[in-house]
């Protein structure tokens, strides 16, 4: 009895271990499956027949509803854990096909983060995705249910539309997050020249922020920082819509200090400004665990 035909492009190892193991599962049972194949043109067509002989337990058409479930599971699986890359790829290939092999890389790696954020933590801390598995499976089973022969490659080009809607969506988040990483990357060189080329005016600031963002500027002597240099910045930044970040990256790259220590960083609730630091001022940045000037700071707050 003719259980299911199925039409493949490709037959990948992961393709021939996935659906070898429904197939191993049923036989356990002793019931026998027999497998053809053969190839047409570019596709090869997998014909699977039960040996209705070793079926006892089961009606037939009972049986082929199994059968069925069984393999749609295994599709499921297939499109989402192999196909689901090469279309991905072919996306990128055909929406932007102007970036570089090694930008088209970057972006990849950007796809999986968003794909990936398309989860929900359950209790014990177990991480399921929502399920683009569980919607395609759905798919398969309403599909099959009316249908003997599948069309993978088909199958996901005309039934899956919404599914690849998700994908393009995906890789256009991916391309946004990759173009604002290229920015700051871009931006940070350049703060990078300007630290270079200028000459320190100060041998060492010590950099207190608060969790409200606000920061306080200290020399190696403990005195707070009021300089010309400084006041000059405020003025000319007064009537602009400028953050406490930019101010303070402002601040550090006019004093171009030898030396940076970073007091409190663990309690900062913007953990990106500490990043830019040490990613424009690198080797002259240092995190403080504990101090003198922490100790007297505390000690201010308390009083």
């Amino acid at each position: 009895m003719n259980l299911l035909t199925v039409i493949l492009k490709d037959h990948s190892s992961y393709i021939e271990e996935r659906l070898k193991k429904e197939i191993t599962a049923f036989e356990k049972e002793g019931i026998v499956i027999k497998k053809r194949e053969e190839i047409q043109g570019k596709n090869i067509i997998v014909t699977y027949q039960l040996l209705e002989s070793s079926l006892t337990t089961y009606s037939k058409e009972d049986f082929k509803n199994i059968f069925k479930h069984y393999m749609a599971n295994a599709f499921s699986d297939i499109i989402v854990y192999d196909m689901e890359s090469k279309l991905i790829h072919k996306i990128l290939t055909d929406h932007y096909y102007y970036f570089t092999p090694q930008e088209k890389q970057s972006i990849l790696k950007h796809v999986d983060g968003v794909l990936d954020s398309e989860e929900i933590r359950y209790h014990d801390g177990i991480t399921y995705k929502i399920s683009r598995k569980a919607k395609i499976l759905h798919q398969i089973m309403d599909f099959l249910k009316e249908n003997q022969t599948i069309h993978m490659d088909g199958f996901v080009r005309f039934r899956l539309k919404t599914y690849l809607y998700e994908l393009e969506e995906g890789i256009d988040k991916a391309v946004e997050e990759f173009l604002m990483e290229k920015e700051y990357d871009e931006f940070i060189r350049l703060l990078r020249y300007f630290v270079d080329i200028q000459e320190a005016k100060i041998d060492t600031a010590n950099v207190l922020i608060s969790e409200d963002g606000k920061y306080v500027l200290y020399d190696h002597v403990n005195r707070m920082i009021n300089s010309e240099y400084l006041d000059d910045l405020a003025t000319e930044m007064a009537d602009k819509d400028i953050s406490y970040d930019d101010l303070l990256i402002s601040s550090l790259i006019t004093l171009a200090p030898k030396k940076i220590v970073i007091h409190f960083a663990g309690k900062v609730k913007n953990k990106e400004i500490i990043e830019t630091i040490k990613n424009v001022f690198s080797n002259r940045v240092y995190i403080c665990n504990g101090c003198q000037l922490c100790t007297l700071v505390q000690r201010a707050k308390k009083e």
